[in-house]
């Protein structure tokens, strides 16, 4: 067991909850309880789940078990404490509330500059997305964004360009 303390949010993550997803979260942690697992790193960094963190903060859970994995094998929780009601509120909550989570969209540009997202994005999904900000949004290291830079680079997931030159 560790503290939900010691666990720290993606400071990457691409996904973030609407006040509604955040709510409907927290009330299903109240509700039902803990119920699925996240993903952390070995720095307790929590790669898939910081809305399921965040929500079991705010819902005063407290406790964590971790279990060390390398990925070849699912990892179940197995409930056997909920009614037959219980169980369609749990399955039900926890599909809503992804749904009604959004995308940051500056941070999955910022991720696909440096990543492929191809395999989860369309070309057209990803323009859909981020509109005109795959040209506006600089990297993260960049001081500014200079729009008359000759470009020499282009990324083939979000378009976006660069003269691969330092000032």
């Amino acid at each position: 067991m560790t503290s939900i303390n010691d666990l720290k949010a993606d400071s990457k993550n691409a996904r973030k909850r609407t006040n509604q997803s955040a709510t409907l979260i927290q009330e299903s942690l109240q509700r039902y309880g803990a119920a699925r697992s996240i993903v952390i790193d070995e720095n307790d960094v929590v790669l898939a789940g910081n809305g399921t963190l965040e929500g079991a903060k705010s819902a005063g859970i407290t406790k964590v078990r971790v279990i060390e994995t390398t990925g070849d094998e699912l990892i179940a929780v197995r409930r056997t404490d909920l009614s037959d009601s219980e169980k369609v509120g749990l399955a039900l909550a926890d599909n809503r509330t992804a749904e009604l989570s959004a995308w940051d969209n500056e941070m999955l540009h910022r991720l696909s500059m440096d990543n492929d997202i191809s395999p989860w994005f369309e070309k057209e999904d990803l323009s859909a997305l981020l509109g005109e900000a795959t040209e506006k949004i600089a990297p993260e290291d960049f001081d500014e964004l200079d729009d008359d830079i000759t470009t020499e680079h282009r990324c083939p997931s979000c378009g976006y360009e660069w003269s691969g030159k330092t000032r």
